[in-house]
């Protein structure tokens, strides 16, 4: 799952609601946890939520099951509350909110 050479792609909607700093972040997440190993799943599920002038983003999976958040301060975007979901469905990865499935 994830693998680095797999295509990447992103909707619309992302590309026009999410700045182009989340979403390397997100896409840094997956490959920082595939470069320690970790299984993946092929639905990892990310949790924006605003705190204070940071951005919080709880990274999710189901199996295995696994949950890990950071906190971090956004250089270039505003921090803001949504859902993001990132599949690989075998011959590519594509961002997406959840009502873009």
């Amino acid at each position: 799952m994830f693998e680095k050479d797999k295509p990447r792609y992103v909707t619309r909607q992302i590309a026009s609601d999410v700045s182009m700093e989340i979403q390397t972040l997100l896409w840094r997440m997956i490959g920082k946890r595939r470069s320690n190993q970790e299984l993946l799943d092929y639905l990892q599920v990310f949790h924006l939520q605003r705190s204070g002038d940071m951005q919080r983003i709880t990274n999710k999976q189901e199996q295995p099951l696994m949950e890990m958040a950071v906190q971090l301060e956004l250089k270039e975007s505003q921090s803001f509350d949504t859902t993001i979901w990132i599949v690989d469905d075998g011959s590519h990865c594509t961002m997406m909110f959840p009502n873009d499935y």
